[in-house]
């Protein structure tokens, strides 16, 4: 009996011992573990796309293509103005765009004839009627639109104005609120074709054509044309006595 008690108590021993040692072994596996999922999640993050984030910051950079986004995160995230603006703007699929279809570029057509300068020193017409303006302004349809132009070989709205003007001798400004400030604010009702239609805020005008119509030279990309009025934000001005 007195050899079998200290066999029996190392034994206990050696199973406490082990027991620990499983115990280590486990817990260890178990951090692992947690650290490999949560490195997982850290990646999973950062590979989500533009909209994995807040959505103010989607919207801004242009690639929410409607407003789902603004509709679920309004209420927790508080999007500015601005992005609900930017979200609002993005209409149907995203098309990429060059940056060279932004540029403004000269017409390729050539014109060599008499520039506004020469028609104001020698005036093709002497008398200022409603038809003759008619003339001058219908001849001229179809001629490209041209940031700054003022010959036929490209107009913007004012060189247009200006070059028709100046083929009766009048010298006009290249400028939409100079023009305007030079002639008389009529009504409408007073108003007769050849007469200057001026929009309201002076960005942009045309050559007024009677009901209700105008012929203008409209944006980049465009050409001089005969065409309605599209606002009601304008006004008359007559820049001198048209014969009607």
């Amino acid at each position: 009996m007195t050899l079998l008690t200290p066999l029996h108590h190392a034994t206990r021993k050696e199973m406490r011992q082990k027991q620990l040692v499983a115990k280590k072994v486990e817990h260890h596996r178990l951090r692992t573990s947690l650290t490999m999922v949560a490195a997982t999640g850290l990646l999973a993050t950062s590979a989500l796309p533009s909209y994995g984030f807040d959505p103010e910051t989607t919207a801004m950079s242009g690639l929410a293509r409607d407003n789902t986004m603004v509709e679920i995160s309004a209420p927790s995230q508080g999007l500015s103005v601005a992005a609900v603006r930017a979200v609002e703007f993005s209409r149907g699929d995203y098309q990429p765009a060059e940056a060279s279809e932004f540029e403004v570029r000269s017409s390729s057509r050539r014109y060599d004839g008499p520039t506004a300068a020469d028609y104001v020193l020698d005036p093709r017409f002497t008398n200022v009627t409603s038809g003759n303006i008619m003339k001058a302004s219908a001849e001229l349809v179809g001629t490209p639109y041209v940031y700054g132009g003022e010959t036929p070989a490209g107009f913007d709205c004012s060189g247009y104005v200006m070059f028709v003007y100046s083929q009766f001798g009048m010298d006009l400004p290249h400028s939409v609120y100079q023009q305007a400030k030079l002639g008389e604010k009529i009504s409408l009702d007073e108003a007769i074709p050849g007469d200057i239609v001026v929009f309201n805020d002076y960005s942009h005008n045309g050559i007024y054509a009677g009901n209700g119509n105008f012929y203008h030279a409209p944006q980049p990309g465009d050409r001089v044309k005969l065409a309605p009025i599209f606002t009601d934000r304008y006004h008359i001005i007559r820049l001198a006595d048209i014969d009607n």
